[in-house]
């Protein structure tokens, strides 16, 4: 009995050890493809690695605007795609047009938020730091900074994500 143990219990850890490899190779696999994306994008935009997180300024804000910091609140449009080399399948969004166009129901009101507040995933907290109010920018990591290894409502686990993000307002 105590060998069916000892054996069963081997058997878990090595199966956890091998699941926990796989998705370091995973997150790693997603790394590597978003800095692919990034490098071919146009010298147009500005781009931002802050942690593990990618911020592309697609349209900068004005030089004078306020930028985010702790403590700010920030209101903003966001479009969440998975990130499959570039925008993948939109799975949420709170942009009017974006939303008709895809068939999904919002009511357009930006989202607020306290920036450093722990209701943002950390690649959303790591991306938009820095933002400025007018910004438009994609902030694109891993699943080792969004849901990671859980399934979150219609995304797999282990999903890379891209959002789309126009900063309203900060104060």
């Amino acid at each position: 009995m105590v060998r069916k143990v000892l054996i069963l219990s081997l058997a878990v850890f090595l199966a956890l050890s091998c699941d926990k490899e796989d998705r370091k190779n995973t997150y790693a696999d997603q790394e590597s493809r978003i800095d692919s994306y990034v490098s071919g994008l146009s010298s147009d935009y500005q781009v931002i690695y802050n942690g593990g997180a990618v911020r592309v300024i697609i349209d900068p804000a004005a030089s004078s605007a306020r930028m985010l910091q702790k403590g700010d609140s920030v209101y903003f449009h966001y479009s969440g795609y998975i990130f499959s080399g570039g925008k993948g399948s939109l799975f949420a969004t709170n942009d009017s047009e974006v939303a008709e166009t895809a068939g999904f129901i919002t009511d357009g009101n930006p989202f607020k938020i306290k920036y450093g507040s722990s209701a943002l995933l950390e690649g959303l907290r790591l991306g938009l730091e820095g933002v400025q109010e007018g910004e438009h920018c994609y902030i694109i990591f891993s699943a080792r900074y969004g849901y990671g290894n859980q399934i979150m409502a219609n995304l797999p686990k282990l999903t890379p994500l891209l959002f789309e993000i126009t900063v309203d307002k900060i104060f």
